[in-house]
């Protein structure tokens, strides 16, 4: 398995693995056998970031709803970056037994600062000096994903789905010329190919076209780790794992053209507001704590549709009535138009194949094989800190 070419890299080598890669206990063995070998290829040291096990941080974050409704953000970062740290940990110990010396971080170890809530802090800087002083005795470290720490020396978490950025911001800052991200699917895809089976793997795409993307809700690469990539010079190599010769050759984030797509955003939430005005004040808030939503006008009203379970900035929605039955499909067409379409969740799934078939309507034509079809997995092994699924504790009665 070869990565992208164009010249040799600059400084360690960086690569990411999703919780996917970790559905099973044997995947950090599997993880710790392909980093042996790509240190023995290329003779330089590895940077591994890793994300908790597949399904950990959702378990979590279940079990501390059911706990209290409006945690302080420090205690949610506490909690919700411990299944990356389990995960740290877990391939350590699967290194040191394939017999690669590894040194296990800390979120105080990759050099990463960061400033605001602590639940949802934004990356303001990326030390090198802190991972190379580790990396002159060690040719591996692990590192936590979405981790870094704030003026104060406490760790904070860089928002969900925030390991790309961990390791765009480390890549950028160690100099190096390409960082891997690997997730679940092959590359960055016109459609989530678990939604759409004819979805197409491109086979390369501009930081603009994926930032784009990533910005109206697709889950691709995460908008920040684009934006350190694009400033580092740094490409992003986006493929699967484990790899098998049908997946293709991945997704070369960099210098390519933008391309058309379909976001199906089934995982937010569609609010309803009285007025743009207030729509607009709404988003505004939400933004300033690090929170995108999607604005959007039609004919029966005017929408925001935001990540699901906003915690913490419940209050700029105070103003709108939630639709729970309601999702938006959102067709990103080359040239920068964006078309909003809400349907009810039920129809969601075909509705976003019928807009990905007016994109890509000649299956032959567009670049790359189609991205088949697969099951999402949860790790069996995701329990191991938060349990069973949290039961609510009946109250016992007036005090």
């Amino acid at each position: 398995m070869t990565d992208v070419g164009g010249g040799p890299d600059r400084g360690p080598l960086v690569v990411k693995f999703g919780g996917s890669a970790f559905a099973d206990l044997g995947g950090y063995t599997r993880v710790a056998r392909y980093t042996a070998r790509r240190i023995a290829e290329e003779q330089r040291p590895v940077v591994v970031v890793v994300s908790a096990m597949s399904g950990t941080t959702g378990r979590l974050q279940q079990t501390l709803d059911v706990v209290a409704d409006t945690p302080p953000p420090q205690v949610c970062a506490m909690l919700l970056t411990s299944g990356e740290t389990v995960s740290v940990a877990l391939l350590t110990a699967a290194l040191d037994a394939a017999g690669v010396p590894a040194l296990p971080l800390s979120a105080a170890g990759t050099g990463l600062l960061g400033e605001g809530p602590a639940d949802r802090a934004r990356l303001i800087r990326a030390d090198p000096e802190v991972p190379l002083s580790a990396l002159a005795d060690h040719p591996v470290v692990v590192v936590p994903g979405g981790q870094a720490v704030d003026a104060d020396g406490g760790t904070v978490m860089l928002g969900r789905n925030s390991s790309d950025l961990s390791a765009a911001a480390m890549a950028a800052a160690l100099g190096a010329g390409t960082c891997v991200l690997f997730s679940d699917v092959p590359g960055v895809c016109t459609a989530d190919p678990y939604l759409v089976p004819a979805a197409r793997t491109l086979p390369e795409i501009s930081y603009e076209g994926v930032r784009r993307m990533s910005r109206h809700g697709a889950k691709v690469v995460h908008e920040s780790a684009v934006d350190w990539a694009e400033r580092g010079d740094v490409r992003l190599h986006c493929r699967p794992f484990p790899w098998t010769a049908s997946d293709g050759a991945g997704t070369v984030v960099g210098q390519g053209t933008e391309a058309a797509a379909v976001v199906a955003h089934k995982s937010s939430d569609v609010w309803r507001f009285r007025s743009g005005r207030e729509r607009r004040a709404a988003a505004r808030g939400l933004l300033a704590e690090g929170l995108r939503g999607t604005e959007f006008d039609s004919a029966s009203g005017t929408y925001l549709v935001v990540p699901g379970a906003v915690r913490g900035a419940a209050h700029h929605l105070l103003a709108a009535r939630r639709h729970d039955d309601l999702c938006l499909i959102t067709s990103l067409r080359a040239d920068g138009r964006a078309e909003h379409v809400l349907v009810s969740r039920a129809d969601a799934d075909a509705e976003a194949r019928r807009c990905h078939a007016l994109l890509y309507p000649d299956p032959v034509t567009v670049a790359g094989p189609a991205a088949p079809a697969r099951a999402k997995r949860r790790s069996p092994h995701s329990d191991v800190l938060s349990g069973p699924p949290p039961v609510p504790v009946p109250g016992d009665g007036a005090r």
